[in-house]
């Protein structure tokens, strides 16, 4: 590993917690920043100000649900840039090595797949807006201080601990209660599971690249929301050997993109990174640690 110690904020979320665990398993020094482990609320300054300098520094904390950036938008946007723009600034006063911002899909309607880093961006919820300004306060300070900074642009992260109104943890929670409703059957995303995401983390880590890279990080290939559904729950009958119905309300949301397929070609050639979990195998082992946590 080429350095020592790293702070990673949001530690207690989903990402962070796995993150945390496999820096801690290689000998890093870990110090987790977020209002749970450490009582640091990152959109507060003179709370960040405070940080200890370490070497490196994963920004992950801040708000990731897209229904909840509409209801709330200015929260959203409130406590993503301004906890960017902190921990940006807390790099440029301890002379950080280098940052590792976790950002999403900013691309919107695509105009082609698979969509790769020179895709047009236009963000269409609040969120993906929040996180591309992200990208933008990255540059700036990348541009202005020399602060060498990996972007990593994440399609749709899944695994064991995922909460939230996200697609397979709301699919496993109707499970463990009786049949699966849902919305609609059609819209295909690109699921990148958990271990890959972190092997992600740890190659951007160890690039040599300096000044402000982009790299999208997904599986390369899609799978519709019907396709996914039928996938757990026929693991889940093999499993428990308990049937279960699905149900679709045929409602589609505003804005609904129809496919999101990421080009990963410059995160194998530049990160030496690719994803090693098919979709089987990453769903098998999410419903795995769920039914185990839900048999206690």
């Amino acid at each position: 590993m080429k350095y020592g110690d790293a702070i990673v904020t949001g530690d207690s979320g989903f990402i962070g917690s796995h993150l945390s665990k496999r820096l801690i398993q290689q000998d890093v020094d870990v110090l987790g920043v977020s209002r749970s482990t450490a009582g640091i609320d990152i959109t507060k300054w003179e709370q960040v100000r405070k940080i200890p300098p370490k070497n490196v520094l994963f920004h992950l904390a801040g708000i990731t649900s897209i229904p909840e950036s509409f209801q709330n938008p200015r929260v959203v946007y409130e406590n993503n840039i301004s906890g960017i723009l902190n921990m940006l600034e807390w790099c440029r006063i301890n002379d950080v090595s280098k940052m590792i911002y976790s950002s999403t899909f900013v691309y919107g309607q695509p105009i082609y797949l698979p969509v790769d880093e020179s895709h047009p961006v236009s963000p269409n919820n609040p969120y993906s807006s929040s996180k591309y300004l992200g990208e933008q306060l990255c540059e700036s300070y990348c541009r202005d201080y020399g602060l060498d900074v990996v972007i990593l642009r994440f399609f749709n992260i899944y695994g064991p601990g995922q909460k939230g109104n996200f697609l397979i943890p709301v699919i496993l929670e109707q499970l463990s209660k009786g049949n699966v409703l849902l919305a609609d059957s059609r819209p295909k995303r690109d699921y990148i599971y958990i271990d890959d995401v972190v092997d992600a983390f740890l190659c951007a880590l160890n690039i040599s690249s300096t000044g402000c890279n982009v790299f999208n990080i997904g599986s390369g290939k899609s799978f519709s929301v019907d396709e996914i559904a039928n996938i757990i729950i026929d693991l889940f009958s093999d499993i428990t050997g308990r049937q279960t119905e699905i149900k679709y309300m045929n409602s589609k949301r505003a804005c609904e993109i129809a496919d999101t397929v990421a080009n990963i070609e410059k995160a194998e050639q530049f990160l030496n990174w690719c994803p090693a979990t098919d979709i089987k195998k990453g769903l098998e082992k999410t419903l795995r640690v769920f039914l185990l946590e839900h048999s206690k």
